[in-house]
C-alpha cells in the first residue's frame, strides 16, 4: 500500500502530466489496495475536458492510464496496477454493461436461444463475464478475434 508521502508524489505526477498536456483536471479521489499481490491504485479525476480525455470508446483514457502507470512505476520503483477514471466514465460504463449482461441473460433464458453481444474491448468482456459468472443457469463464452470478438450467452440446457 502507498503511504501518504507516496500518494502526494503521485498527485504531483498527475498534476504535472495534465498541466504539461494543457488540460485542467481535479483529483477527486486516490485510493490504493492490493489485488493478487499487485498494488492497485484507483484514481478518479474530474475535468471540463473529459470528453476529449476519454476519447471514443475510452481509447484515449486507456492510453493516458498506460502512460501514467509507466511514469508512476518508474518514479516509485515498483510494480502497480493503475485504474484511472475521468468523470466516472468507467463506473457508468460498468453499470451499463452489468445491466446489459443481466437483461441479455434474462432474454436468453426466456427465449431458450443463445444471443451474441459485440464487445471488442477486453475490459467490457471482463465486466460481462464477472457479472454473469454468478448465474448457474447460463453459459458465457468469448468468441472471435480482434475487433470481431464478442460474447455469446446461452441457456445451460443447450
Amino acid at each position: 500500500m502507498f503511504n501518504q508521502e507516496e500518494i502526494q508524489n503521485i498527485k504531483d505526477v498527475i498534476a504535472e502530466f495534465f498541466r504539461e498536456a494543457d488540460y485542467e483536471v481535479q483529483i477527486k479521489n486516490i485510493s490504493s489496495g492490493e489485488d493478487n499481490e499487485t498494488e492497485v491504485l484507483d484514481i478518479n479525476l474530474d475535468s471540463p475536458d473529459a470528453q476529449v480525455l476519454i476519447g471514443k470508446q475510452g481509447l484515449v483514457l486507456s492510453d493516458i492510464q498506460m502512460l501514467l502507470r509507466k511514469i508512476i512505476k518508474k518514479r516509485m520503483g515498483r510494480e502497480l496496477f493503475l485504474n484511472l477514471d475521468i468523470d466516472s466514465y468507467k463506473k457508468k460504463k460498468e453499470d451499463y454493461l452489468r445491466d446489459l449482461a443481466e437483461d441479455t441473460a434474462d432474454e436468453v433464458l426466456a427465449s431458450g436461444r443463445e444471443k451474441e453481444i459485440l464487445l471488442p474491448s477486453p475490459f467490457d468482456r471482463r465486466v460481462v463475464h464477472l457479472e454473469l459468472a454468478k448465474r448457474a443457469n447460463i453459459i458465457v463464452e468469448s468468441v472471435g478475434e480482434g475487433e470481431e470478438r464478442r460474447i455469446v450467452i446461452k441457456p445451460k440446457n443447450i
